[in-house]
């Protein structure tokens, strides 16, 4: 049986629309979302009958981490694509959808599920201009995102804090995944 891949985030964006592609693939997904229904309207409205029998769905929350291990067990890979979807709350810690919960909490918290799971690839999808604090886009979305950009090098980075701690571990409990991080710009749903 094939193994599939988990798309984190994916019942908008960018995760919806790596679910597409996999399914277009005929690769087996894993489509992870906070509301499994919900993502799973968006896939089968956008993703043609016949190739609906490539995508599972699955309920998890990377603010949740204990949700986020059954969600990428057994996967060849996962790729995590959530995002904010809640910017300029205060205070900050009121409110889960905010870019320190998101992207930078959820994003270790998942580093540590595939690393658990024994996941052999984590695809951490950030942002453009994540590590040039003085380019336009950088200030405009840190303006007006809630710091988005700051909690997005953050997950970056305690992502590979994470998976260096279990590398150096002799642990057989874990097994620290390969890394890649993706730092797309201007992405629209346009296949």
């Amino acid at each position: 049986e094939e193994r599939p891949v988990a798309v984190i985030g994916a019942s908008r964006g960018t995760g919806l629309q790596c679910v597409l592609a996999l399914a277009r693939k005929k690769i087996q997904c894993r489509a992870v979302a906070r509301d499994a229904s919900a993502c799973q309207t968006a896939v089968f409205a956008a993703l043609a009958a016949p190739l609906r029998k490539y995508v599972a769905f699955h309920q998890a929350d990377v603010t949740e981490p204990g949700t986020l291990t059954p969600a990428v067990k057994g996967c060849l890979a996962v790729i995590n694509c959530a995002t904010a979807s809640a910017w300029w709350r205060l205070p900050f810690q009121d409110d889960l959808n905010t870019p320190p919960h998101v992207d930078y909490h959820g994003a270790v918290a998942v580093a540590g599920a595939c690393a658990s799971s024994k996941v052999p690839r984590y695809v951490l999808v950030s942002s453009a201009a994540v590590t040039r604090p003085q380019d336009w886009f950088h200030m405009q979305r840190n303006a007006l995102c809630g710091r988005i950009m700051d909690w997005k090098l953050l997950g970056e980075q305690g992502t590979v804090k994470v998976l260096d701690a279990v590398s150096r571990s002799s642990s057989s409990s874990a097994h620290a995944p390969a890394l890649t991080i993706v730092r797309p710009g201007a992405l629209t749903d346009d296949a």
